[in-house]
């Protein structure tokens, strides 16, 4: 079982917000010292990632009946087709094209603790394929649930452990979103917060790659060019 399959208590996130605006006066405001993190590590990553061919893929293959593209483990996702009508909403009145399917969603996760007088917000310097800088500044847990089952046959993801049923936190709000509906069929992500009140067990699995941030840093953050994921602006909107 999961922290995320409790019951939520809605009196959390206000609680929550109150906190928030109580240390506002006091917390760091200047984003600098995060974005200078950010370019030294951009600086000596070892990460590199460029376009091949489909048919190069180890593991991903075209079904000869349906052409949908996917992992031979029958997990990740596919690509299929899907034809649409619009009715006169959109800019044709019908087409086709090819896009994302997935079974499960995925999991989004910003870890919060209190630190000094302030809320901060643990962040992480997330590697993917197609981040302009490769390093992009994500919520604290970012996964699915294949990668939770180690589909891939690699580590688990940083921090999974929180989501147990037995962590130190508090669920402080989760909802689900739509991906984005024109690449991805009808996927939704969980957004949440987690609230921990043992920094000790939680910076005890922390690596370079993480680094606490106030909520008016990652505003500050939202307006730089390619620098912070657009999960993280979803996450901190409720709040």
């Amino acid at each position: 079982m999961s922290i995320l399959d409790g019951k939520i208590d809605n009196s959390l996130l206000a609680d929550f917000q109150n906190k928030l605006k109580a240390g506002a006066s006091s917390e760091a405001t200047d984003p600098a010292p995060i974005l200078s993190w950010l370019n030294e590590l951009r600086e000596k990553t070892k990460f590199e990632s460029h376009l091949v061919n489909l048919s190069d893929l180890q593991g991903w293959s075209v079904d000869a009946d349906t052409g949908n593209i996917g992992h031979s483990s029958g997990q990740f996702f596919t690509i299929e087709g899907t034809h649409t009508k619009a009715q006169g909403l959109r800019e044709v009145s019908e087409w086709g094209q090819p896009i994302f399917t997935q079974i499960e969603g995925g999991i989004l996760a910003l870890i919060s603790c209190q630190i000094g007088d302030t809320i901060q917000f643990l962040l992480h310097a997330k590697a993917e394929p197609g981040n302009i800088g490769y390093l992009q500044i994500a919520p604290s847990l970012q996964c699915t649930h294949s990668n939770l089952s180690q589909a891939h046959q690699g580590k688990m993801p940083p921090l999974s452990a929180v989501l147990a049923e037995d962590t130190p936190g508090k669920l402080i709000y989760s909802a689900e979103h739509n991906e984005e509906g024109g690449r991805f069929w009808r996927k939704s992500n969980i957004n949440c917060i987690i609230f921990v009140d043992n920094i000790e067990w939680l910076e005890s699995q922390l690596n370079e790659h993480f680094i606490w941030a106030s909520l008016s840093q990652i505003k500050a953050l939202c307006l730089q060019d390619n620098i912070i994921s657009p999960f993280v602006k979803t996450i901190i909107a409720p709040i």
